[in-house]
């Protein structure tokens, strides 16, 4: 049984007992050392072999079928959501994990658009565990434009998703729109959670970090596909630290200056080494390893942090970064790809 807070138990020996578990989970998060036997390993059943007859025995799979290994990695995570959601029923930990669970909601939304529009039958092996609302009530709310058992903030962005995907006829807009539209309910919903001074400052922080990084990466696509100005202005997120005026300015610029230009900005050596990578290798992998690591180094201060909920965001966002490191070692290793190229993709380590 997992002990949780409530609205009158939420003080110094709460956060200290749930950041305890926390500390003991961290335990059985990655490290580099398995991490580098798995991508040296010969194949995919021998990294496998290796991820489980380590101390991470919670991670279980199929050897009889390894390339099925996406059911073990989405069972893992969403037992991992389990636990989070076990400790607390106090607000601020409610709004923590709507604002992690919430992106797997819009990641199903994406796939159900897309099979709508797109007249293909969705994989259930596409669909994620984690939600906080049931899937069979999205698809009808989708498949059958009937509303009436979803919230009514879900259906307005199904209804404007339609709408914006109608006028361009392009999947990639069903991507912009949710994007964006999942981070305008995330900051509606903290102006509705009463959260103190400085929990609202890490969380805010943490949330614009990954809203800056999604504008940057979604005007570099933009570019790439010679979008126009004003259509990739009417996608990006406004609630970013980064101003989307900023991006605005220097879209017209060759993508090579945009470094020159942002160089007083957090993002500076991530924007640099990333367009760089692109215009080597037209590929845009290392500029989302970069941003992934930004966010999980950012979520280290969880480590270090007593009472509050620094630790739980920083214990989900190590969680989802080994899951998508085990995704892309075996996912290399189904695919023939050497250790090197393997390795280039692997993101860092939160231990």
């Amino acid at each position: 049984m997992f002990k949780h807070f409530t609205a009158d138990t939420n003080n110094q020996e709460e956060y200290a007992f749930a950041n305890g578990r926390i500390k003991k989970l961290e335990k059985e998060l990655l490290n580099n050392e398995i991490l580098d036997r798995m991508i040296k390993s010969s194949d995919i059943t021998s990294a496998i072999k290796i991820l489980t007859e380590s101390d991470l025995n919670d991670y279980s799979f199929d050897l009889n079928n390894p390339s099925n290994f996406e059911v073990s990695l989405n069972q893992e995570l969403l037992h991992t959501y389990n636990i989070i959601k076990s400790i607390s029923l106090v607000s601020t930990f409610n709004f923590l994990y709507f604002t992690f669970a919430s992106k797997y909601d819009f990641h199903n939304i994406k796939i159900l658009i897309k099979s709508k529009y797109l007249k293909k039958e969705f994989s259930n092996e596409l669909i994620s565990p984690i939600s906080t609302i049931d899937v069979e009530k999205l698809n009808s709310a989708i498949k059958d434009e009937k509303y009436e058992d979803i919230p009514d903030s879900f259906e307005f962005l199904i209804k404007k998703t339609f709408s914006e995907y109608s006028k361009y006829k392009d999947p990639e807009i069903i991507d912009f729109v949710l994007d964006k539209e999942r981070y305008i309910m995330i900051f509606n919903k903290i102006r509705e959670v009463e959260i103190i001074e400085l929990e609202e400052l890490f969380l805010k922080r943490f949330i614009k970090i990954n809203i800056d990084l999604n504008n940057i990466i979604n005007c570099v696509r933009a570019k790439i596909r010679g979008e126009k100005k004003a259509f990739t202005k009417e996608f990006l997120i406004p609630e970013g630290d980064f101003k989307t005026e900023n991006l605005i300015e220097i879209y017209d610029s060759p993508l090579s200056s945009w470094c020159e230009k942002l160089v007083y900005t957090d993002y500076k050596d991530t924007i640099e080494l990333g367009i760089n990578y692109f215009q080597k290798n037209n590929s845009l992998m290392e500029l989302e390893k970069l941003r992934d690591n930004f966010i999980l180094n950012f979520s280290k201060i969880g480590k270090y942090v007593t009472f509050g909920i620094e630790p739980l965001v920083g214990f989900i966002t190590a969680k989802e970064n080994d899951i998508k490191n085990i995704r892309i070692i075996l996912s290399g290793k189904l695919n023939k790809l050497s250790p090197d190229q393997i390795k280039e993709r692997v993101r860092d380590t939160y231990v």
